[in-house]
């Protein structure tokens, strides 16, 4: 299973990186998810810009730890950018189930990618709103 992180706006590379950073270095992910940055343009091209965060998931563990870890990045680092997951190589049901424990809610049922609908940069503990 993939999860593939994306801001845009003014303060999304520097909030992507944040989060790369922080996903990288949690050492509860690490072993279990493999964390990279996907960048607009070709591979070694100076100045290419940071599109996404893609987390792999490998293990049960990862499924469990990820949330957590994104959590622990939303309340710390409080992110100025809305926040769009989109979840790949996942039935619907088990992808719906990960957006909702990262705080987001489902917004394309019955699709093999099931997309997050963006959260607010405000809902920075990762709960949304309506859940409060």
């Amino acid at each position: 299973m993939q999860i593939r992180f994306e801001m845009t706006g003014p303060n999304g590379e520097e909030d992507l990186r944040s989060l790369y950073h922080w996903l990288s270095d949690d050492r509860a992910l690490r072993g279990h998810v493999r964390v990279r940055p996907v960048v607009d343009g070709p591979p070694g091209r100076m100045g290419a810009s940071l599109e996404a965060v893609l987390a792999v998931i490998s293990t049960a563990v990862a499924l469990a730890q990820l949330p957590l870890s994104y959590s622990a990045w939303r309340q710390g680092c409080r992110p100025r950018t809305p926040v769009t997951i989109n979840v790949f190589g996942a039935d619907t049901e088990q992808a719906e189930a990960v957006l909702r424990s990262l705080g987001q809610s489902p917004s394309v049922p019955g699709r093999q990618t099931v997309a997050g609908a963006p959260d607010r940069p405000d809902a920075a503990d990762g709960v949304p709103e309506e859940e409060r």
